[in-house]
């Protein structure tokens, strides 16, 4: 089914536009529409509008993708000096740690072998 504002091909059934957020066409909508205004569903002035192919963004999905590029901009990760983010080259102290006791211990074994 696709979207008479954005022209996005949308599934089966759906009531919104999933790109622009519209609602979609209805086979019952057009029917009454029909019913009503005494010419056949589908044809009507509106539809040869230049304006009829620009995307149309509701307030409220605006307001969305807004709020998650926000939330997006505060998840990346920021470049920081390596002593203030508590790591060395990308692996953190406690491991570069544990890393120096087993070969320290490593070392006293062999040496012990001799």
């Amino acid at each position: 089914m696709r979207c008479q504002e954005c022209d996005h091909q949308n599934t089966e059934g759906a009531w919104l536009c999933i790109n622009c957020g519209a609602k979609l066409p209805r086979p019952e909508d057009q029917e009454q529409a029909a019913e009503t205004s005494g010419q056949p569903a589908g044809s009507s002035a509106e539809s040869d509008e230049p304006s009829r192919f620009a995307p149309q963004i509701s307030e409220n999905l605006r307001r969305l993708r807004d709020r998650t590029e926000r939330e997006r901009a505060q998840q990346r990760p920021t470049r920081a000096s390596p002593g203030s983010s508590g790591s060395f080259l990308g692996i953190p102290i406690m491991v570069w740690g544990l890393v120096i006791f087993l070969f320290v211990a490593f070392v006293y074994a062999m040496s012990a072998l001799q």
